[in-house]
């Protein structure tokens, strides 16, 4: 749902003017999920580094394989076909390929080619994991972050590209790390305390985007947008230990267990939904975003829960999602 809000509001921050209400509502709803992806990634860690998990290379690349890679071949053979909807005829082999290879066919996807790549080396990260005593564990995760941070100051403010998508993941291991860690984790830090840390890095980030943006313009001022930015990485964190604690029961429970299949479907399918939408006219940024954006929202991933679960009726497309 964090996921579907920031695609959602995406459109409020960059085509509203600046500083406006509008604006505002769009940059604080912005900054308030800027932790999903990295959320995401911290649970792949949890999950994934588990050191009492013992299958062997192989078994593990064909577990992840039938999971991921299917999906990654057949929705972005839909959504290279899908932008070109309106020009089918030009679309040309070399401009599919070269999509692929910057891990790009749409703009969610990135995040597909990124994991895969990391569960490429998951194998040898339990041996790190097992074999590293939790200090030392820390330090490395630390310094990793402060080498990534320092990595996307770089990227956006000297303006160099993306590249190609196998490098995407050096910058998000710490916090594949840092899922572990926290799993693996017996201190409780009291949860006033991270309520604190979060809300002032949710402050820091639509506070920091605004100034930044009045100053350097808007390009600029998206640093703090980056999951990687100053503030984004503390507001991640702490989010992650708060749900941790976080515990669910009787119907609560059920609903989670059973929504939770559903996950990367709804992640895959959404932005044809949202962008739907947005060619019939309903345009967050043109009509009270205070409101629209989470009526659009909610619409958005509504639409995409019944289009999966459609899907998971059908044997042969269940497997793509």
């Amino acid at each position: 749902m964090a996921v579907v809000v920031l695609h959602v509001v995406g459109s409020v921050v960059t085509l509203t003017a600046l500083g406006s209400p509008g604006w505002w509502y769009g940059n604080v709803y912005d900054a308030l999920v800027r932790w999903c992806v990295p959320v995401f990634v911290m649970v792949s860690g949890a999950l994934l580094l588990d050191p009492r998990k013992t299958e062997g290379v192989a078994e593990f690349y064909r577990k992840r394989a039938a999971r991921v890679l299917l999906p990654i071949v057949f929705w972005s053979a839909v959504f290279i076909l899908w932008n070109r909807r309106g020009a089918l005829a030009e679309l040309r082999a070399i401009d599919a390929l070269y999509s692929v290879a910057r891990g790009w066919p749409h703009y969610h996807l990135w995040f597909l080619y990124m994991i895969l790549c990391l569960y490429l080396f998951v194998p040898f990260l339990r041996t790190l994991v097992r074999n590293t005593k939790r200090r030392d564990l820390l330090w490395l995760v630390s310094l990793m972050f402060v080498l990534s941070g320092v990595n996307e100051l770089s990227r956006v403010f000297s303006g160099d590209g993306a590249g190609l998508f196998i490098n995407w993941f050096l910058p998000y291991l710490p916090y594949f790390l840092c899922g572990y860690l926290i799993q693996t984790s017996d201190r409780k830090i009291p949860r006033a305390v991270l309520m604190a840390v979060f809300g002032l890095a949710v402050a820091v980030t639509a506070l920091g985007c605004y100034g930044l943006g009045r100053a350097q313009g808007l390009d600029r001022g998206l640093y703090f947008y980056g999951y990687l930015s100053l503030s984004v990485i503390p507001m991640s964190i702490s989010m992650m230990l708060m749900l941790k604690q976080y515990t669910v029961a009787g119907r609560w429970a059920q609903c989670v267990q059973g929504g939770a299949p559903l996950t990367l479907g709804v992640y895959l399918v959404h932005p044809i939904l949202l962008e739907s939408f947005r060619e019939y006219g309903f345009k967050p940024e043109e009509h009270a975003p205070l409101l629209t954006v989470p009526l659009m929202a909610a619409l958005v991933f509504g639409g995409a829960v019944v289009v999966v679960l459609v899907f998971r009726r059908i044997p042969w497309l269940k497997r793509f999602i």
